[in-house]
């Protein structure tokens, strides 16, 4: 997948976001080599989304950008060099029920990548070639949030109120025995949409 259709499928602004009270903001990055996408397999150990799918990324330090988070986040958890990294643009911003706005950057690596997952939080690295996930079997499913997690005032994005029940809008990617799923998902989604949305 070239630089030019990569740049393509995010050349149209970001829809805007407001910050939900309560809420902190994150970034996360989607790194590109070769036609395939960066994931990582968290620790099972982590307080949060244990063992599940997710790309690089964290809360903003103070004073942060979105890419400044995006790419110490991805040094920090799987020893990318920052100064490998071309960021192309961002995706949607969206909202994680546990708390955060999240900003999702693309970026190509521009040299052969040589990672060192950091073990604290990441037990796995996957390639994912882009053109599996957009023949994968995908497939959204409208969720009922667990007590403890976090809903933003009036709702929106991929929260809304059927029948009187809160549900999430979850998209789902399944990919050689992996369910790249939650926030994660709703990324890849939004991604493989703008691709398609540039591809024909």
């Amino acid at each position: 997948m070239n630089t030019d259709l990569l740049k393509a499928a995010v050349s149209h602004p970001p829809k805007q976001l407001l910050l939900p009270k309560g809420f902190v903001d994150a970034a996360v990055l989607l790194p590109v080599w070769e036609g395939q996408l960066l994931f990582t397999v968290r620790s099972a150990h982590l307080p949060h989304h244990a063992a599940q799918i997710s790309f690089p990324g964290g809360r903003f330090d103070p004073g942060e950008t979105a890419e400044e988070a995006a790419l110490r986040e991805a040094r920090e958890e799987v020893g990318l060099n920052p100064e490998h990294v071309e960021i192309l643009g961002h995706l949607n911003p969206t909202l994680s029920p546990f708390g955060y706005r999240v900003f999702p950057l693309l970026g190509r690596i521009t040299q052969k990548p040589h990672l060192i997952p950091n073990p604290e939080e990441v037990d796995a690295l996957l390639w994912v070639p882009i053109k599996e996930l957009l023949e994968a079997p995908a497939y959204a499913e409208e969720r009922i949030p667990p007590p403890g997690n976090r809903f933003p005032g009036g709702l929106g994005e991929e929260f809304s109120q059927v029948e009187g029940r809160l549900t999430r809008t979850v998209w789902h990617y399944p990919w050689r025995g992996y369910d790249i799923w939650g926030v994660t998902g709703n990324i890849v989604h939004d991604f493989l949409e703008r691709i398609r949305e540039v591809r024909f």
